[in-house]
């Protein structure tokens, strides 16, 4: 480096230097300094190189995750529309499950209700039948009593029939029909006989004449 360059970049220390006899000295730090400043500044340039790499890297892998994000969220939008379908369809079936159900409990109860009324119906034909079997026992017993009745009177009426009126009228009945026969025979076999004497004592018979003398 000429003396004049030197002079350039270190007027203030060049007489300094100068007269010391320096100068050699401070170029050679000033170009090592130099020289390390330049290492370390492409140092510093490839770290930072480095760095842009690394940050590079990272902002495609952070590009590549946000579209798998992208394409999870699109997986996930259909998933949920799938699952909202399905729970529309299962909340459709519950829906038609629990009509059903309320149906199923309104006939179970109008069920009931005429079960109810067919007992309470089945308890009045119960008691009506326990009222007619009561009658017709009562019936029964009173046609025994009857039938008891008419078989002692009609007993009664055997034994003492020869004592009665009607045993009467129906003996004078008997008679006059034979004495009738009688007659007729006459008249019959004797035409000149008259028998007009006879008819006026055997009159024929009359058994409500009888019935009511």
């Amino acid at each position: 480096m000429g003396a004049q360059a030197v002079k350039k970049y270190f007027t203030p220390k060049w007489e300094e230097f100068s007269s010391h006899g320096e100068l050699e000295d401070v170029l050679e730090a000033s170009l090592a300094s130099a020289i390390r400043a330049s290492a370390m500044q492409m140092k510093a340039n490839k770290k930072h190189k480095q760095a842009l790499e690394g940050l590079q890297t990272a902002l495609d892998s952070a590009r590549a995750a946000y579209e798998q994000m992208e394409v999870d969220l699109k997986e996930s939008d259909s998933n949920l529309l799938n699952m909202t379908k399905q729970l529309d369809n299962v909340n459709a079936t519950q829906k038609v499950a629990v009509e059903a159900l309320e149906a199923a409990n309104k006939e179970k109860r109008r069920l009931l209700e005429e079960a109810k009324s067919l007992d309470e119906e089945i308890s009045g034909l119960r008691k009506d039948l326990e009222l007619f079997e009561n009658g017709k026992k009562e019936v029964e017993a009173g046609k025994r009593e009857v039938e008891a009745r008419l078989a002692n009177a009609e007993a009664d009426f055997v034994a003492n029939f020869h004592n009665t009126e009607v045993y009467t009228n129906f003996s004078n009945y008997f008679a006059r029909v034979g004495q009738q026969e009688v007659l007729t025979a006459l008249r019959n076999d004797h035409p000149d006989f008259d028998v007009k004497s006879l008819e006026a004592r055997f009159p024929p018979p009359d058994v409500e004449g009888e019935e009511d003398s």
